[in-house]
């Protein structure tokens, strides 16, 4: 029998299937659309993620690996932040605003300035930044339920109104110690908490497909997931005091265990959350690492992964500071802006190509001296994503980090939700039990350009507080054009 894992991420949806041993039998994907249709704006329509959610879990299921092998529970990594409004009858009455929407930043301002950012973030786990669902609702009229992607998708499939700890935690309005929503936050937003759904560990069964799909038996068990990081981590063999997982898809975040709540985070903007009983997970990335590099792809002409394999064999005197949709949680800057600094009249196309490479490794190696400040050790660092596709880009971001990357090939989101499903049928006994997945070779650092890395290192980390005044001098909020990203 097998095990299936649906992720619903920010510019599409995969499904995969895989064995007891965590081995990947099949998977599908399908991309879905983000709409701007407004500044500072991004939505995604629920309906589209919805049927592109039901087309690959049949075309998955209608692979001959899995007909020979059929599912036998379904779970889900879901991307943070996205929120919807829906009816009496579940379905959503409006397009889910994204992480990346800025609808929320006044609100969010006001209740920062009410409770306290440091309160907020003891209270949550995560730090004060208008990214979080409860602050984008505001103005909903008429719904009977607030949903975020992964129980709005398990409950029109047949669950119960279900969230799990890590996603609720997302929300920026459920308190990670006492267990609950808390009322501190919902009475500062406004928020009524009968519209909000249970609260349940990663793993809990919670219902059973009553909706039709090709391939897949009414009544197979629906299983609550995680959010996209944290089933990154469990799929890409995250285990507390070994391995940490860094992922590099449309945002890049790196991903660390814990036995208990990290307690020295409070006033930065590391992010930290429950997963059930089974330990902690804590956070920190940039908000734009994949979509800096396709606008650097679009912008430039090239096609990504032919450009990036081109990239310069020599670190070139560039840098870039990736924050083009704001600084990642460790800043927590919202207003940071992009920049790339040091061009001259020999900069070259695969120079700054490099550069862009480099740039998150520079920003892991920021984040894992402010972990090792806290007396949080990374360990070994597993690498997931698209970034990790690439032996070439991969090796430049180790050099850029300071530290050896060990890539996890295929869907690290989708195969940690299919494990969860495991977890939720009792066939592992905790989430520290499953399966490892297939790693490759560790790529380490050129120790040729060790020097020079760590000098760069010491200038990116410069350039970001140099640049505040600059940032702040624009509006807030560009007006963005409606695109359709791709998965």
């Amino acid at each position: 029998m097998s095990l299936l894992g649906l992720d619903l991420g920010t510019s599409g949806v995969r499904a995969v299937a895989v064995d007891h041993a965590g081995r990947e039998l099949a998977g599908a994907a399908r991309s879905t659309t983000l709409a701007r249709p407004g500044p500072g704006l991004v939505e995604t329509d629920t309906e589209e993620v919805l049927a592109a959610s039901i087309a690959v879990l049949a075309e998955v299921a209608a692979h001959p690996a899995v007909r020979a092998d059929p599912p036998e529970a379904l779970s889900f990594s879901v991307q943070g932040e996205a929120v919807v409004p829906v009816g009496a009858d579940g379905v959503a009455r409006a397009p889910a605003p994204v992480s990346m929407d800025r609808r929320g930043a006044a609100l969010a301002a006001r209740v920062a300035a009410e409770l306290g950012e440091d309160t907020i973030q003891r209270i949550t786990g995560q730090p004060a930044h208008p990214m979080f669902s409860v602050y984008k609702v505001a103005g909903w009229t008429g719904a009977t339920g607030l949903r975020c992607l992964g129980d709005y998708v398990a409950a029109r499939l047949g669950a119960r109104p279900a969230i799990d700890t890590s996603m609720a935690a997302r929300t920026g309005t459920y308190d990670v110690d006492a267990g609950a929503w808390s009322a501190a936050i919902l009475g500062a937003t406004g928020v009524d908490e009968r519209l909000l759904p249970e609260v349940v560990a990663p793993g809990t069964v919670v219902g059973k497909l009553t909706t039709a799909i090709d391939g897949l038996v009414a009544g197979l068990p629906l299983v609550a997931g995680a959010h996209d990081q944290a089933a990154a981590y469990l799929g890409g063999g995250g285990r507390t005091g070994e391995r940490s997982v860094v992922s590099f898809g449309s945002s890049d975040c790196l991903t660390v265990g814990t036995t208990a709540r990290p307690r020295a985070l409070v006033g930065t903007g590391l992010a930290t959350y429950a997963m059930g009983s089974s330990g902690w997970l804590t956070l920190a990335g940039t908000a734009a690492g994949g979509w800096a590099l396709d606008w650097f792809a679009r912008l430039t002409g090239g096609d990504p992964d032919e450009l990036f394999e081109q990239a310069a064999s020599e670190p070139p005197r560039v840098l870039v500071l990736p924050y083009f949709a704001g600084s990642g949680t460790l800043d927590n800057d919202p207003l940071a802006r992009g920049a790339v600094v040091g061009l001259d009249l020999n900069t070259s196309r695969e120079d700054l190509a490099r550069a862009f490479l480099e740039s998150f490794g520079f920003e892991i190696r920021k984040i894992v001296a402010a972990l090792g400040e806290r007396d949080i050790d990374p360990g070994a660092v597993h690498a997931v994503g698209g970034g990790a596709r690439s032996s070439r880009s991969l090796g430049i971001r180790a050099s850029a980090a300071g530290r050896p990357l060990t890539p996890v090939r295929g869907n690290a989101s989708a195969r940690g939700a299919a494990l969860l499903a495991g977890v939720g049928l009792g066939l592992y006994p905790s989430i520290d039990a499953l399966p490892a997945p297939d790693a490759g070779p560790a790529l380490t650092p050129d120790p040729a350009t060790t020097d020079w890395y760590a000098a760069q290192a010491r200038r990116f980390r410069d350039l970001y507080p140099t640049l505040i005044p600059h940032d702040r001098s624009y509006p807030e909020t560009p007006d963005l054009p409606e695109t359709k990203e791709q998965p």
